[in-house]
């Protein structure tokens, strides 16, 4: 039973055992990485069989084994391609207000030049200022204030050729 992504402490009980079974379902993993787990490292009651993993135990491992969030740094966006914070190809980003309070932050990454976004509210934009080139970009128009909002024009004349 394999799943996606990296196993989750958050799924563990620490009140309960688990079996190697137990755990592998639960953590949606295969028997066998709950058993490698198990040879590298991972405490178990090991006297009896079943093999008992102690739940405070497993949460404990896997958060161990948990890679620590990355932070962006003042002139850094995240790039999804490269998987790490990246700065702004020739300094320049581009700055969309999306509420009162701040916007969006486009640029392109250094390494692959890959589009990146950053939130930023308007009080941490003047820091960027000093170093970024940022263009400020019209925000775009919202429906509700378009004078014709209803797109589904084309619904109407459906109605009629079935009629």
């Amino acid at each position: 039973m394999a799943g996606r992504g990296r196993a989750s402490w958050r799924l563990v009980k620490i009140h309960r055992n688990y079996t190697v079974d137990d755990a592998a379902r639960l953590l949606k993993v295969c028997k066998g990485t709950v058993r490698r787990w198990l040879k590298t490292g991972l405490p178990a009651l090991t006297d009896r069989k079943p093999l008992l993993i102690l739940g405070d135990d497993l949460a404990d491992y896997l958060k161990g084994r948990a890679k620590p969030r990355s932070t962006c740094g003042p002139a850094e966006c995240y790039c999804f391609k490269c998987r790490a914070p990246r700065k702004a190809a020739g300094a320049m980003a581009d700055f969309t207000p999306l509420t009162l309070a701040g916007g969006n932050l486009s640029a392109l990454c250094e390494n692959c030049g890959t589009l990146m976004h950053r939130r930023v509210s308007n009080a941490q934009l003047a820091s960027f200022h000093s170093i970024l080139d940022i263009s400020p970009r019209q925000a775009p128009p919202h429906l509700r204030d378009s004078p014709n909002p209803c797109v589904n024009v084309h619904l109407e004349k459906e109605a009629e050729n079935h009629a």
